[in-house]
């Protein structure tokens, strides 16, 4: 019986299961005309695999965006035929702001002077080894310095090389494609032990930070591990130690964690740090229908419902960590994969001492039947690359909102923490479907958030609301809307009456009111904006979900 003849894509190469013939012309002409401006001759007729279209449009669309152009030159195609789309690209992040002159600390198990971090330029201001406060950054460069050996320093130093890479690496390893948000950034990186705890030794971080945040400009901490424990945050030692933080002009971001089951520990659970949860966005440009990420939320012990935003937390560009047996085996099999058949086993032969798995595959069959092993083995490792794989997990997705906050801090040096909460918490977006307690106020919009910032050249500190006056015996409320031309305030304390409690405009589209003093009770609230959208309260932490996908802010009035 003859053999079914292989299908070559005509403009990849690639051989492929099938081809595209037919287009939907109204929303693919600007993809069918970017094919044939870099590929003369090539005509719809010719067809193209589902990869090349998808290449294509993901590069028209930064295109449209204004980012950089992907080029042919960047190692975008994975063995599972999609593209790992770069982090601001599928957050629509403005490319202008790049976090010049923020300074980010990072509190991890270990970290590798990554390239993307020190070779085109060294933006590590300081390395620090907690438990012997012992510097570590005296490192001219990442190529004279590889790693410790041992299966334990490798896996300390992987997960704080990713968040910190995914934050504020400037994609040099991927010429520039895989880049942060805060790619300008600089960083101040502290690596506590594990001994007995990384939980237990996060408050020692802290106080270091509380020691020296002046000294190295510190304006933002990313934290993406926790404590052991679940518990008030009153007691809690690293919270309290946030909280002293954020009063010194310092944002903290923590990770919520991955079982959404699981509670909410420290420091996540501090009322005023910034606790992120993930969002699946199914590695898409503009998903119509994203969905959430196992994430950790719900009320802590003190009745603060977490988190308060989500960002992407899978399908996400992270570097293996360099001079590693999996950045090694990494290169291999890419290696492997672009020899042309005929040279196959010859390449195979030579390096399968160098990777013990490739003796498996050396004997799997023809040259197809070896590279579709390869190719399996790749998707089994995440790689995208010689150098990068994807990951998953909240501590990804905390480190993207800290390049946000950057991209604000470079805008607006004067911002403080409040500021910062109310920019982000009042652009965000939840998304459709599922519960605000598992969202908080939803998916975080960085090029919304620049704008608004763009846009107050002053802003008024938000006051922590509702305020109690028990001398003046009032309750004082305030919200911050820049368009609205009327602003109710409406609860269980009023029956939810929408036209009595009118807020007046003070400055800066700041609206406030006082009400009278209320009885000892636990009372729920919102505002109301030019009578047809619900607003929460976005500087009060206590909050309840309100049966139609919010929030109702919680008032509660002790005797």
């Amino acid at each position: 019986m003859d053999q079914p003849a292989t299908i070559v894509c005509p403009l990849c190469n690639d051989p492929v299961d099938k081809l595209l013939y037919r287009y939907h012309l109204d929303n693919e002409r600007q993809v069918i005309k970017r094919i044939k401006e870099q590929n003369p001759g090539w005509s719809e007729h010719d067809g193209a695999c589902s990869r090349c279209v998808d290449y294509y449009h993901t590069e028209l669309v930064m295109k449209q965006r204004l980012l950089p152009e992907i080029g042919p030159q960047f190692p975008i195609k994975s063995a599972d035929d999609f593209i790992i789309l770069p982090t601001g690209v599928r957050l629509d992040a403005d490319p202008r702001y790049t976090g010049k002159g923020v300074t980010i600390c990072f509190i991890d198990s270990g970290f590798y002077p990554h390239p993307d971090l020190t070779e085109y330029k060294i933006r590590i201001k300081e390395k620090i080894e907690i438990r012997s406060n012992k510097s570590l950054s005296q490192i001219p460069s990442a190529s004279t310095q590889p790693p410790s050996k041992g299966a334990e320093s490798e896996s300390a130093a992987w997960h704080g090389t990713m968040t910190s890479v995914v934050c504020a690496g400037d994609g040099y390893l991927s010429k520039g494609l895989y880049k942060g948000i805060a790619s300008d950034g600089e960083l101040v990186l502290l690596q506590i032990s594990n001994v007995p705890s990384l939980g237990a030794n996060l408050p020692k971080a802290l106080q270091w930070i509380l020691d020296h945040h002046r000294e190295y400009n510190i304006r933002i901490v990313n934290i993406s591990l926790g404590a052991d424990d679940a518990g008030s945050y009153k007691q809690s030692e690293t919270d309290q130690l946030c909280e002293d933080l954020i009063k010194q002009g310092v944002t903290i971001v923590a990770a919520v964690g991955n079982d959404e089951y699981g509670r909410v520990k420290p420091p996540a659970n501090a009322p005023n740090v910034i606790a992120v949860g993930g969002l699946d966005d199914e590695n898409k440009l503009d998903d119509p229908s994203p969905k959430l990420y196992h994430s950790t939320f719900g009320k802590t012990e003190d009745d603060l419902a977490k988190p308060e935003l989500i960002a992407p937390a899978i399908w996400i560009a992270a570097p293996i960590l360099p001079e590693t047996k999996e950045q090694r085996e990494a290169a291999l099999l890419y290696e492997v994969m672009q020899t042309p058949g005929e040279e196959l086993h010859t390449c195979l032969e030579k390096l399968k001492g160098e990777l013990p798995t490739l003796n498996s595959i050396l004997h799997t069959g023809d040259a197809e039947q070896i590279k579709d092993s390869i190719r399996r083995r790749i998707q089994q490792c995440k790689c995208i690359s010689p150098h990068y794989m994807h990951v998953d997990g909240t501590s990804f997705a905390a480190p993207i909102v800290c390049g946000v906050i950057a991209q604000m801090l470079e805008i607006n040096p004067s911002l403080t923490p409040a500021m910062i909460r109310s920019l982000l918490f009042s652009t965000a977006k939840r998304v459709p479907g599922f519960p605000a307690d598992r969202q908080g106020f939803g998916r975080i919009q960085p090029y919304k958030a620049i704008l608004k910032c763009l846009n107050k050249s002053t802003m008024a500190q938000p006051e922590k609301t509702p305020i109690i006056n028990r001398n003046q015996q009032t309750i004082s409320f305030t919200m911050q809307h820049d368009c609205a031309s009327r602003v109710s305030l409406a609860g269980s304390f009023n029956h939810w009456d929408q036209d009595i409690l009118l807020l007046e405009p003070v400055r800066n589209g700041e609206w406030k009111i006082d009400i009278p003093m209320l009885p000892a009770g636990r009372y729920s609230y919102k505002f109301l904006v030019d009578e047809d959208t619900w607003v929460e309260d976005i500087t009060n932490p206590y909050r309840e979900p309100d049966g139609f996908s919010g929030f109702n802010s919680i008032l509660i009035i002790k005797n």
